[in-house]
């Protein structure tokens, strides 16, 4: 008996991050792990991509994939279903999917998508606000179907238990690619007066490594510890072992919640914003502004407000920790992909 086969497309790029890829790996090893066979048509940095899927043990095909090159995949393969991870592509490729009569599925973040698609999947927290804005006759969303890597789910849920101890451990982090310089102009604007132990993580798409260790330098100079990571395989080791972390507000504030770490978080993207905001308004994380409207001065406060506030810390870990589960990725694929 021939397994079924689902067909995966995401990008990711220093423009647009690794979180479109890293989410459908989740969804992959699901699959997989349910007896179907997954096929990865990844795009955006080549190089990038290969390292990233290489180091994690993901079999995909990097290429520059058009919407006729995927709809022909998903019919040769005879595929049963069609995963789309961005809204441009969802644009592009899904019309002729439907055309075809292919199971289609899209992951979104923004909301508004008027594709008459299978399914949407958003995971985001704030996801059920959107319900109306979508077209999809079936509408999978919130952190109930929050789509975890194995290599995060490994750890179980609330694995992070932080201290507050004189010498805070923290991690930084601004996702895969950090397009907005936020991991630098982290560290030089961190105050001195509370010497912390900093695990600074640099993703797959990272760039300004000179940069970067000239920051580090300057945070090292004020009295802290600077640890970089670049494109650590097992992020979710770093995160179990952090008292908290400053960070970006995309899929890392899932994997955070799950784990149990505290975070200060800021949006630097426009579909992160929304999520942000949620999140601050339930008590779930500290920050919660744009990162475009955030001056050095605000910064270097929302960071001495945040670690000088352990109940608040304690507060936000148990609120975020109660919305998130391990089996986020299963759902997806039990609901909407191998129906």
């Amino acid at each position: 008996m021939i397994a079924p086969r689902v067909v995966f497309r995401a990008d990711a790029s220093h423009e647009i991050g690794f979180g479109h890829v890293a989410r459908i790996c989740a969804l992959i090893e699901e699959v997989a792990a349910a007896g179907a066979e997954p096929i990865a048509l990844f795009g955006g940095d080549h190089e990038a991509v290969t390292a990233w899927t290489r180091d994690r043990k993901i079999e995909a095909r990097i290429g520059d994939w058009t919407p006729h090159q995927v709809r022909q995949v998903a019919e040769e393969e005879h595929a049963v279903a069609v995963a789309i991870d961005g809204p441009y592509l969802a644009e592009t490729i899904a019309p002729k999917l439907i055309e075809r009569r292919v199971r289609t599925v899209v992951i979104d973040d923004n909301g508004g998508c008027q594709l008459p698609v299978a399914a949407i999947v958003n995971h985001n927290f704030h996801a059920p606000t959107l319900s109306s804005t979508y077209l999809a006759r079936q509408r999978l969303l919130g952190r109930r179907y929050l789509m975890l890597r194995k290599g995060i789910r490994r750890y179980t849920r609330g694995s992070c238990r932080p201290m507050s101890a004189e010498r805070m451990r923290v991690i930084v982090t601004f996702g895969g690619s950090d397009p907005v310089g936020a991991t630098v102009r982290t560290l030089l604007t961190l105050p001195a007066e509370r010497p912390l132990e900093l695990v600074v993580i640099a993703g797959p798409g990272f760039r300004g490594d000179e940069a970067l260790r000239d920051a580090a330098e300057v945070a090292v100079k004020a009295g802290h510890t600077v640890d970089v990571r670049r494109s650590p395989a097992d992020p979710g080791e770093l995160f179990v072992s952090a008292d908290a972390a400053i960070t970006s507000a995309g899929g890392t504030l899932g994997e955070l919640a799950y784990l149990g770490c505290p975070a200060l978080a800021y949006a630097i993207a426009a579909d992160q914003v929304a999520p942000a905001r949620q999140q601050l308004k339930e008590g779930m994380i500290s920050g919660g502004r744009e990162w475009c409207e955030v001056d050095d001065d605000t910064l270097r406060g929302d960071v001495e407000a945040f670690l000088q506030d352990d109940r608040g810390r304690a507060e936000q870990r148990h609120r975020a920790l109660a919305t998130a589960d391990s089996d986020g990725a299963r759902r997806v694929v039990e609901q909407a992909l191998l129906v």
